[in-house]
């Protein structure tokens, strides 16, 4: 019978025990905030400006680490004729950068016109580069997807009228071609996603059944606001397919070229540098995913980083909420595992008390054995005050 209530006793001295292993384990595991957080980044526009250079696509990608995002999102342009596609691959894998490759069948209208979207030529030469970088991808885990614009041919690019441009992405051999191209991507095991350009309102672009989710490009519309409704609204209409949204491209410039649209325009670069943190904080409880557009400049002033590789005021303003958000997050991961931890242990005090006061009514000999039991109790005690201290000096 003591034998018995001995066991019990230990038995719940390991539960106080146990407590405290579990506070430190979480201590030391790792975690992820809901989001992650991706900077644009384009070889191309480097290469077009300074040239073939590799050593300064390497430094911008350890910039984009040391930043504090969690990864990069990748305009393909040239990469595959540059022979860039591996070596950002192995790259972003050293840097502990994860990847998604944007991708567009004309490359934007500069390499085919949009509007001849889907002939043979075009589909053609989009799955050479996409076989390159499907099967490149295919070996490295921290790729988490291929997006897939929709080529929708926007009437002011295209030369063609509104109504026709709606006619083609609500085609059977537009949306068809698309389907066939994730199809295609998927066939290497790389997960697929499609993209829209386009606001749902004005370009109803259909759900393509095969993707594995969509990105969306919600720019504000309105000046000096993150407008944060239209965020919503744009997601809104894509999230009705059922598969994950996420934030492909997003960002702020305070100057743009003379054909573009008038989003995400600010006034200046102070201002750019608040509307980043008030974006960050409000799109990272919404999407598992956003992004920021983009490094550099190339088509307007959406920078966060000069020409020679210094940070701009939003450069900083970025950085620095996303090195506090880490710190933030840690301080409340090992605030939450220490409140289970110190629930736990009270619960496991308040049973070996009721043990005890229990065990003493019934027994035949009280002093002897509630003298037993009181060591067994100081000894869990001590070792669990001390394993405490331990984990207290280990996980400060």
């Amino acid at each position: 019978m003591d034998l018995a209530k001995s066991f019990a006793c230990l038995g719940l001295t390991f539960l106080l025990v146990l407590s405290q292993l579990s506070f430190g384990f979480c201590c030391f595991s790792g975690g992820q905030p809901k989001a992650l957080v991706f900077l644009a980044y384009s070889p191309y526009w480097f290469q077009y400006f300074k040239g073939n250079n590799w050593t300064q696509v390497a430094r911008d990608l350890e910039l984009i680490k040391l930043m504090g995002f969690d990864g990069v999102r990748i305009h393909y342009e040239y990469v595959v004729e540059l022979g860039l596609v591996e070596r950002l691959l192995e790259c972003t894998q050293r840097l502990g950068l994860k990847v998604i490759w944007a991708t567009h069948a004309t490359y934007w209208n500069n390499k085919f016109p949009t509007r001849d979207f889907p002939n043979e030529t075009i589909v053609q030469s989009y799955k050479a580069e996409l076989r390159i970088i499907a099967n490149a991808s295919s070996k490295y885990s921290h790729v988490l997807y291929i997006s897939v614009f929709y080529p929708i041919p926007f009437p002011a690019v295209a030369g063609i009228t509104y109504e026709e441009c709606l006619q083609r992405i609500s085609s059977a051999d537009f949306n068809d071609a698309i389907k066939d191209i994730v199809a295609y991507v998927k066939s290497f095991g790389v997960k697929c996603t499609v993209e829209s350009e386009g606001i749902p309102r004005d370009f109803p672009v259909k759900f393509i059944e095969n993707a594995d989710g969509y990105g969306i490009q919600p720019f504000s519309t309105r000046k000096d606001d993150i407008d944060a409704q239209h965020i919503l609204d744009y997601a809104a209409y894509f999230e009705k397919s059922g598969k994950e949204v996420f934030i492909g491209e997003y960002g702020f410039r305070t100057w743009k070229p003379a054909h573009h649209w008038d989003f995400g325009m600010v006034s200046c670069e102070a201002t750019k540098a608040e509307l980043i943190k008030q974006y960050f904080e409000f799109a990272s409880s919404r999407f598992e995913i956003i992004t920021y557009f983009a490094m550099y400049d190339g088509d307007g002033g959406w920078g966060l980083v000069n020409d020679d590789g210094t940070l701009r005021l939003s450069g900083w303003s970025a950085s620095q909420w996303l090195h506090s958000r880490e710190k933030m997050f840690e301080t409340e991961r090992a605030f939450n595992h220490l409140v289970i931890g110190v629930i736990v242990e009270a619960v496991a005090i308040v049973i070996i008390a009721t043990f005890t006061a229990v065990t003493y009514k019934r027994t035949m000999n009280p002093s002897t054995h509630n003298s037993r039991m009181m060591r067994i109790i100081l000894g869990s005690f001590y070792v669990n005050r001390l394993l405490g201290i331990r984990l207290d000096i280990l996980c400060p």
